[in-house]
């Protein structure tokens, strides 16, 4: 079984409560606690960031506020109404999303590096889907 799989069966089974909006609750705050030192640590290390830039830009498609199904997003983030202008934005222009989150990502977003491998999967996700840019992912680091 991939990890592709075993995350569509974990999100499909009911007894298990974890759910996409509670994952992405507070992503503003949430992001430089948790996805930003991962950032931070690979870069200093030189090891790749295309795994957490991915992370970051499946927040900011979730940000924009509807999912691929055309299905509206409730609000779930005191910045809400911020994170999803510049999300919408971002759908065609990348570099606004890190560009105008500097107090999410801080020197991370001004990164070429981060910025490219962030910009590299928006533009994945937002041209072919979510399942494409994670299956585009896994079968190039599995």
């Amino acid at each position: 079984e991939g990890y592709l799989d075993l995350i569509f069966r974990r999100f499909s089974n009911p007894t298990i409560n974890d759910t996409i909006t509670r994952i992405c609750f507070g992503g503003a705050s949430n992001q430089p606690k948790f996805t930003i030192p991962v950032a931070i640590d690979n870069l200093k290390a030189g090891r790749g960031v295309d795994g957490i830039a991915l992370v970051s830009a499946l927040w900011c498609r979730y940000c924009q506020g509807t999912t691929e199904a055309g299905d509206r997003i409730s609000p779930n983030d005191p910045q809400w109404d911020r994170l999803q202008d510049i999300a919408r934005q971002a759908a065609s222009d990348p570099s606004v999303w890190l560009n105008s989150l500097h107090d999410v990502y801080g020197d991370v977003g001004l990164n070429p590096i981060f910025a490219a491998s962030f910009a590299k999967a928006l533009t994945r996700i937002q041209d072919d889907g979510v399942e494409a840019a994670m299956t585009e992912y896994l079968e190039a680091y599995q």
